[in-house]
């Protein structure tokens, strides 16, 4: 007997939209869940957005099975929870009244993300934006401290925080944690020299030329015609020769 994986397939389908002189066609990628029932016969279930299964049941020979679908381990492993639910949605309502300068309910938004879900990176970045903004900077201290622990801040989709992040810090000249954060998003971007720019800038300004210089060299090894970077590397080399 051919053993088949249970789990998630997909198959492609072509279908005509429109009438007449609008008509159409378009491919779709439907998901269903499938078991193998016995040697020749397959049980397959479509499954909705959410990767839940709907009622329509089907059975296809395996021989066809194989033919028209495609095996994948991976689609709706990070299906989102009620809770992931709950934070997406509070950090939306807490960024509208961040827009409108509402501190006070824009905290209890975020708060309430983060009771949902306490280590979602988009509600600890808020709320620490949100610290800064108010001029609490010992509670935006801690909010970025915590979030620079979770383990689950190295994914793809953060760079762009870290990098703001970053930049919020060096304004606030909080040096250090500026490039801590900068070095996150650089992780997730190692060919990025914009990054190691700005690490370079906030070691300058926090009075570590010999990191600055280091910064500058890997970006310029990057990008050889960075301006700025060109520019940056002879502002360091003049502190360090003192002329």
């Amino acid at each position: 007997m051919t053993k088949i994986p249970e789990g998630i397939y997909s198959e492609q389908k072509v279908q005509k939209i429109g009438t007449m002189s609008t008509a159409r066609t378009q491919t779709v990628t439907d998901y269903y869940k499938c078991v193998q029932l016995d040697e020749d016969l397959m049980q397959v279930q479509i499954l909705d957005m959410y990767g839940e299964p709907m009622h329509l049941l089907e059975k296809v020979p395996v021989a066809d099975f194989l033919k028209r679908f495609t095996f994948e381990p991976e689609k709706f492993k990070t299906k989102k929870t009620p809770g992931d639910l709950a934070a997406e949605k509070a950090v939306a309502t807490a960024e509208k009244h961040v827009e409108r300068k509402e501190y006070n309910s824009a905290e209890y938004e975020y708060s309430k993300a983060l009771k949902a879900d306490r280590e979602n990176v988009r509600a600890s970045f808020g709320l620490g934006k949100l610290y800064i903004e108010t001029g609490e900077r010992d509670k935006a201290a801690d909010i970025f401290g915590r979030l620079a622990r979770q383990d689950n801040v190295l994914a793809p989709e953060n760079k762009h925080f870290f990098n703001q992040l970053g930049i919020e810090l060096r304004g606030l000249k909080m040096y250090a944690q500026a490039i801590e954060f900068y070095e996150k998003a650089f992780f997730l971007a190692p060919d990025d020299e914009n990054l190691l720019f700005n690490m370079a800038r906030a070691a300058l300004e926090g009075g570590d030329k010999v990191r600055a210089g280091e910064f500058i060299g890997q970006a310029l090894k990057l990008n050889p015609h960075m301006e700025e970077a060109q520019k940056l590397l002879k502002e360091v080399e003049a502190d360090q020769t003192g002329r």
